[in-house]
């Protein structure tokens, strides 16, 4: 409400992104990992998501889920149920699902051609 004595902000424009085609591919290393999390079972799926946060702005989010609530690309990769919600196809397409070993322990590793940077922990990028 403007009550016409004080300055007001120009109205906030939303952008709703381009929804685009994933295209994505999983590593050797994270194929095997994969398999060892889903056993026989592939009727579960990856959900290959982004939240906002973490130190460069958005941060991946992988689950195995069974569903989902989000409106959804669903793909086959690899033998792999993958759901990418297409509020964040943009930021997702191109992407390397990798697993690496590391001397506290392993875990997954997204390679994102689409970042323009990343923080030190690989876990956030913009």
């Amino acid at each position: 409400m403007d009550c016409g004595t004080c300055d007001s902000a120009d109205p906030v424009q939303m952008v709703k992104p381009e929804v685009i085609d994933v295209n994505l591919t999983i590593s050797d290393m994270a194929k095997n990992m994969l398999a060892d999390a889903f056993g026989d079972d592939r009727s579960h799926a990856l959900l290959v998501g982004v939240l906002s946060g973490g130190c460069s702005g958005y941060m991946y989010d992988l689950q195995i889920v069974e569903s989902t609530d989000q409106d959804c690309q669903e793909l086959s990769v690899d033998g792999f149920r993958v759901l990418v919600p297409k509020a964040s196809s943009h930021l997702l397409d191109g992407i390397e699902i990798d697993y690496v070993e590391k001397l506290m322990g392993g875990g997954f590793k997204i390679n994102n051609p689409n970042a323009d940077s990343s923080c030190g922990c690989g876990e956030s990028f913009s």
